[in-house]
């Protein structure tokens, strides 16, 4: 079996060219490797191809963009985001589940370029809150149906959110009485809660309360968890170590911990929320409610990315077979060329890659 032909095909590239990426020398890897320009499938981080360069193809010197290397994958995107890319092709950025950008796609490939155009993609949207609401979280109760006198535990109208060692403020309705064993205004600690029930304690290693069921029940009977930290923003999907900018409206005042333009770390992220840290993996900033107002935010990074072109009159030293390797990382958009085989390429098999013109 011939080792390579000078015609471009597939089946006349270089077989033993898999080798250099610790894959055995057959036809299926040969075959693999030719013209390849999908990421990672012969190494972690980089997308290396073979193709063959003929003497056209050495001597063009504008190229259009094939594809997009992304190099920060941002946070906080709740939709897919609009991309600007210099000179005249076009593309736009698709947001995962969990905020991040995973690919930015090619409309317009472009073309004429000859030096890698800017590629900038949109910042995500900012997650409004309320500087007053967001930070307190409410669970009702019925004060009789909804406290069992046996074993302590409290039943809300809805699922409320608390986790054991949450401290949280008992308060009573205007006209309502105050529920045997708690007093109004008064904090307690959430102990063995599960999703719509929990026992209190007066602190985290105390009995538990002994309560007592009213004989006429009362709807207006909260427990409020505050001043612990947790953000409510609806629907969330910036995660743990995120970085997020908090900002304050013109007119607004800013929450007592924290400054508006700072950058803080998302820790205790869930689908509703965050923690906020001045570190990345500290300890959360607990946070006291300030005035009610609305034009409070955290927007997290913005995403980054570099176009990758088409040959662009540079790098390739040689006709004949080389192998291209596009980076990653710190080298995303960054191409590099390896002649395996010097020489004349008789025919020409037209990719997106090499063009003729």
């Amino acid at each position: 079996m011939s080792q390579y032909e000078m015609d471009d095909s597939a089946a006349n590239s270089v077989i033993w060219a898999a080798a250099q990426f610790k894959k055995t020398s057959n036809s299926a890897n040969r075959d693999s490797l030719y013209n390849n320009t999908t990421p990672d499938a012969f190494i972690t981080g980089a997308t290396v191809g073979m193709f063959a360069v003929d003497a056209t193809e050495i001597g063009v010197t504008n190229g259009s963009i094939v594809t997009y290397t992304i190099t920060n994958n941002g946070s906080g995107y709740r939709a897919n985001a609009a991309v600007t890319v210099s000179g005249n092709a076009t593309s736009n950025a698709t947001a995962n589940s969990i905020g991040r950008v995973s690919a930015v796609n090619s409309n317009t490939a472009g073309s004429g370029y000859t030096v890698k155009p800017t590629v900038s993609i949109a910042a995500p949207a900012a997650q409004t809150f309320n500087s007053n609401t967001a930070l307190f979280l409410d669970a009702t109760f019925n004060s009789a149906t909804g406290v069992a006198n046996t074993t302590e535990f409290i039943t809300t109208a809805a699922a409320h959110g608390f986790t054991n060692g949450d401290i949280v403020q008992y308060l009573t309705a205007t006209g309502n009485t105050a529920l045997t064993g708690l007093t109004n205004a008064a904090s307690f600690v959430v102990r063995f809660a599960n999703t719509t029930a929990f026992i209190l304690s007066s602190n985290a290693t105390s009995a538990n309360l002994n309560l007592t069921s009213a004989a006429s029940g009362e709807t207006g009977h909260t427990l409020r968890r505050i001043g612990q930290g947790f953000i409510s923003i609806g629907t969330n999907v910036l995660q743990d170590n995120d970085k997020v900018t908090y900002t304050v409206s013109a007119g607004n005042t800013a929450l007592t911990d924290l400054t508006s333009g700072s950058l803080f770390f998302v820790v205790g992220a869930n689908t509703t929320g965050v923690k906020l840290s001045a570190t990345s993996g500290g300890d959360s900033i607990v946070l006291t409610p300030g005035v009610s107002e609305a034009g409070h935010s955290l927007t997290g990074e913005t995403a980054t990315a570099e176009a990758v072109l088409s040959y662009s009159g540079e790098g390739v030293a040689h006709t004949g077979w080389n192998i291209r390797t596009v980076g990653s990382g710190g080298r995303a958009g960054r191409v590099q060329y390896e002649t395996l085989v010097a020489g004349g390429i008789t025919t020409d098999d037209e990719d997106t890659i090499f063009k003729d013109s």
